[in-house]
């Protein structure tokens, strides 16, 4: 059995697209994607997805009844079907993950997912180098890297995971999570990354849409992941109030006491935010999906 690759894009109109592999790399990406699917399968607690319980090590989340929208498992069925990838820098910046996986025979299919960025492209832009043979060569033509360990695997309608954070960069998975409770609010306001004045006037001007951006933003690890002094800039370059305050000496995010201002800073912290390429104007979305 050998794996073939494919990507999966922003771009509507080749959402799906395959690399055509030597024999070798075939070969090669075979043996270190199974290796990856075997360590991925040692987590062998599943937790079902509520959008509060961060899994230990051991441990993985898990969505029963996922809807692949995007017919991935069709894609591995079917891989002539399917449209070569364009080898163009443009063009791998629209990828959101590379996957490959098999069948059992069966006419059940298991999908691995690993979360794509733009990091992982090697750019035609300037001169990349590798090491072969004690010297370095040139690489001709873009290029990319594939991660060393998987972020989900789909099979069977459960789509499991261990990062929350990383599989919403691949999915919507706004639609099964649960909304924050009054606990995660005082959970959330205790975080050392923030400081609110008042916790019960918070909790008492959360409406729905304020709880179900606290947790998401909970489950993302978003202001343990980003520096504080990067959430100013990004916030600057989008013209949207970001105060922050010295609390022991260390700089933290200010919430605001009203609910307008709230509501700002969590769709900015929930990364509602994005910049066009085209007229560089800046727009609010209401989902990380690509349309």
């Amino acid at each position: 059995m050998l794996f073939n690759l494919f990507a999966l894009t922003s771009d509507p109109a080749k959402r799906i697209v395959k690399f055509d592999l030597s024999s070798a790399v075939q070969d090669d990406l075979t043996t270190y994607l199974q290796q990856q699917e075997a360590a991925f399968d040692l987590s062998v607690e599943q937790i079902p997805f509520d959008g509060k319980y961060k899994p230990d090590d051991g441990e993985v989340l898990f969505i029963d009844n996922y809807d692949d929208i995007d017919n991935l498992s069709n894609a591995i069925t079917n891989p002539l079907s399917v449209e070569v990838v364009e080898p163009t820098e443009s063009f791998f910046g629209d990828i959101k993950a590379l996957f490959t996986g098999y069948s059992d025979g069966n006419g059940d299919v298991k999908v691995l997912l690993q979360n794509f960025d733009r990091r992982r492209i090697i750019s035609t832009n300037g001169l990349s180098i590798f090491h072969s043979a004690n010297v370095y060569k040139k690489i001709e033509g873009i290029g990319l890297t594939v991660d060393s360990k998987l972020t989900a695997i789909l099979e069977g309608g459960k789509l499991r995971f261990h990062s929350f954070f990383m599989a919403r960069q691949m999915f919507d998975l706004s639609e099964y999570y649960k909304e924050a409770t009054n606990d995660d609010i005082t959970i959330f306001s205790s975080s050392d990354a923030v400081q609110v004045s008042d916790v019960d006037n918070l909790i008492e001007i959360s409406d729905s849409w304020v709880r179900r951006k606290i947790s998401l933003i909970q489950q993302s690890d978003i202001l343990e992941l980003v520096p504080i002094n990067v959430m100013k800039a990004v916030a600057s370059e989008f013209n949207i109030p970001f105060v922050t305050v010295d609390v022991n000496g260390d700089e933290v995010i200010k919430i605001p006491s009203n609910k307008s201002d709230l509501k700002v800073l969590l769709r900015f912290l929930d990364e509602d935010y994005y910049k066009s390429p085209l007229s560089n104007t800046s727009f609010v979305t209401n989902s990380k999906r690509a349309l």
